[in-house]
């Protein structure tokens, strides 16, 4: 806090800095982020600098750059403390309220060379690769994931099959290296004091990213036993390991990357051991080398998983069930493309021909890889999802069921690991048939999701299923917060996506969601503003996933099973947010009312064309504004319950008013900022 605290103090505040580049900057969609060492302004500390809507000018590491910035908060993040900057090193946060001037270079520029050899490794697989392979190979080499999160099918077929870290340069690449060297030359002080060094090499060629240094610490502490003649102590290293990163960042300990990162080698440093002597001492699996490596790469994969599954669990809300057939199936693969993208960067600056060469053996590799993923992640059960108790309750029974075990064992009892590996399979094809089991019986129910600000609504319909927009600002994608809940309801397709106006708050979860789930048809106004190029980005991703689309341009009404749907479109005003659709979404019985964005004006159009009827559920327009749920509309429709889609904001949304209004016309107010994910049970008529 000594670093943050004066910083935070500085929140809202506007000052003319001159800063240090440290880092390239970091494009996304819509804003890019330039990393810097603050000299004067501000307190000289680590910043992120965010540019909205505009480019940076051509800068590099050592660049002296002068701006005027608006600080915010380096603790604060979408309203939850994620700790996501300051875990990282960076005290300060703002963004560019003026043109970026580059005003000099520091004399001492040379210190960024790690910046710059990983600057050229990006080029290099640019110029050696094409199309996934150089998105893969990028990712591997740098850790640079950015065109692979673009890059929505291939991000979403490893994230299924549960191999993202093989592409997050960090502790398995670094064990992966130290256990080569091992194979090499054996253990003893000889090998660590050659690992040391070219661990280091690699740490500056990967561009010291934080989770390679992170991974780096544990390692030489883990590593240097031998060096002073002390045995190796797995636990005691990682746990020096810790320290040294927390005294040199006590916030570190906040941030996703430490916590899977020590979970991992805690995984490795208690169970790999055991796990190698074992097969050390059947003669038939030492001798095979085929075997041997084989069993090699599934025990890392299982020790790595032990303790990082719950905290991905947690964090990510999914259970990648095949992890260890896809590492069992690429792990080599990966590691031979690693150290081979390594050895092309460097002959690609003394024979490119043979670097070519190489690339387009490599590639083959690669392809066999991205097939592997993307068909375990296509697989039906591929991943459990925490949004389902029961598969919350599966995890939690396998750990019990091992952790009794241990502790049986450590009593006399000699019972065989298989038996709570049977008994926890047993579990998981219960959890699994009982999903299947309620798919069947048929569930009638809309859940208002928790996107964070944005609006993402799923309607059930026993066999059927409708989604009524899909954005938001979650640190998680809002596609895959809706095809996480759709697949562990049972659902496999989605019958219908409405999508009331093209704001990004609304849609930018649609292209992974397409990918995620078939959709068989999507409908969208025929008027909408397109400023941004969202509706031919949109209109790309459905025929590229075969999703018809259908613009609408008048009222009209679309059943589905017994799931009737009135699409509206009020055309109040010049502002898209007023001429988008209205759904009203009618069960036998009961009826939702979902306004998207629209405000007061669609309200007083809707209600003079005599369009609306008494609806049970209102979905509040544009999240709780101060400019929607007019008297005149709640005393109209005569809801009982009202549900706010919202998250951190900067506009005051929900506005206390509308809020007070709503209770006061008889609902019952709940917010997705406040109880998560909203779901109700659409009861029907007896």
């Amino acid at each position: 806090m000594v670093h943050v605290a004066p910083c935070e103090a500085l929140t809202g505040e506007k000052c003319t800095v001159t800063a240090r580049v440290t880092e390239y900057p970091t494009l996304s969609e819509d804003y890019s982020r330039l990393t810097v060492r603050v000299l004067e302004g501000a307190p000289r500390e680590r910043a992120w600098l965010y540019l909205y809507h505009d480019e940076l000018p051509d800068l590099r590491p050592g660049d002296i750059v002068t701006a005027e910035i608006k600080i915010v908060s380096a603790m604060d993040r979408g309203g939850s403390r994620l700790h996501s900057a300051t875990a990282a090193g960076i005290s300060l946060r703002g963004y560019f309220t003026e043109t970026v001037t580059r005003t000099g270079r520091d004399p001492l520029a040379w210190r960024y060379l790690p910046q710059e050899i990983s600057r050229y490794v990006q080029e290099t697989c640019g110029r050696l690769f094409a199309g996934d392979a150089a998105i893969f190979m990028k990712a591997l080499l740098t850790g640079d994931k950015q065109e692979l999160y673009d890059d929505v099918p291939l991000y979403e077929s490893m994230r299924q099959s549960g191999v993202l870290h093989a592409v997050a340069v960090s502790g398995m690449h670094i064990f992966v290296l130290i256990t080569f060297l091992r194979m090499l030359l054996g253990r003893g002080r000889r090998t660590s004091l050659i690992s040391l060094p070219v661990m280091g090499l690699f740490v500056l060629m990967s561009g010291c990213g934080a989770s390679v240094v992170r991974a780096a610490v544990m390692q030489t502490i883990y590593i240097s036993a031998p060096i002073f003649g002390r045995e190796e102590d797995g636990p005691s290293a990682l746990s020096a390991a810790l320290l040294v990163l927390l005294i040199h960042n006590p916030m570190a300990v906040g941030g996703i990357g430490l916590q899977l990162s020590f979970a991992c080698m805690v995984g490795y440093a208690v169970f790999l051991p055991g796990i190698l002597y074992r097969i050390a001492r059947r003669r038939w699996l030492r001798d095979s080398k085929l075997v041997n490596r084989a069993l090699g790469n599934l025990g890392n994969t299982l020790c790595a998983t032990v303790f990082s599954a719950p905290v991905a669990a947690m964090y990510f809300g999914a259970v990648p069930l095949f992890s260890p057939l896809a590492n069992l199936l690429t792990l080599t693969v990966v590691e031979i493309c690693f150290a081979g993208g390594y050895v092309l960067c460097l002959a690609a600056a003394i024979w490119p021909a043979a670097a070519s060469v190489g690339a387009w053996v490599l590639t083959w590799g690669i392809r066999w890889c991205t097939m592997i993923y993307r068909f375990i992640g296509s697989l039906p059960f591929a991943c459990l999802y925490t949004v389902d108790r029961w598969a919350v309750l599966w995890l939690a029974f396998v750990y019990a069921l091992f952790f009794a075990w241990s502790i049986l064992r450590r009593r006399g009892l000699r019972l065989a690991a298989v038996l709570p590996a049977e008994l926890g399979i047993i579990a998981l094809c219960a959890v699994l048939l009982a999903g299947t089991i309620r798919l069947g019986l048929g569930r009638r129910e809309m859940s208002v999701l928790d996107v964070g600000q944005g609006e993402c609504v799923v309607l059930f319909d026993r066999d059927s299923a409708v989604v009524v927009d899909c954005g938001g600002s979650n640190l998680y994608n809002a596609g895959d917060t809706a095809a996480d809940y759709l697949l562990a309801a049972g659902k496999r397709h989605v019958d219908l996506l409405v999508l009331s106006h093209l704001h990004e708050d609304h849609t930018n979860g649609v292209e992974t969601l397409l990918y995620r789930m078939p959709v068989r048809t999507l409908i969208l106004p025929a008027d909408a503003e397109d400023s941004d190029g969202m509706y031919e980005r949109l209109r790309s991703a459905a025929e590229r996933f075969g999703t018809e689309v259908l613009l609408l341009e008048e009222p009209a009404e679309v059943v589905v099973g017994e799931l009737s749907l009135r699409l509206m479109l009020p055309d109040a005003g010049s502002g898209e947010n007023d001429r988008g659709i209205v759904t009203q979404a009618s069960y036998p019985g009961v009826s939702a009312l979902i306004m998207g964005d629209a405000g007061k004006p669609s309200e007083l159009r809707l209600l003079a064309a005599g369009l609306l009827e008494d609806a049970d559920i209102l979905v509040a327009g544009h999240h709780g504004a101060k400019t929607s749920a007019g008297a005149l509309f709640l005393r109209a429709i005569r809801a009982e319950t009202a549900v706010i889609s919202v998250g951190y904001n900067s506009y005051g949304q929900p506005a206390e008013e509308t809020v007070d209004r709503m209770m006061r016309y008889g609902c019952r107010v709940l917010r997705t900022d406040r109880s998560g994910t909203v779901t109700i049970s659409m009861k029907t008529e007896s």
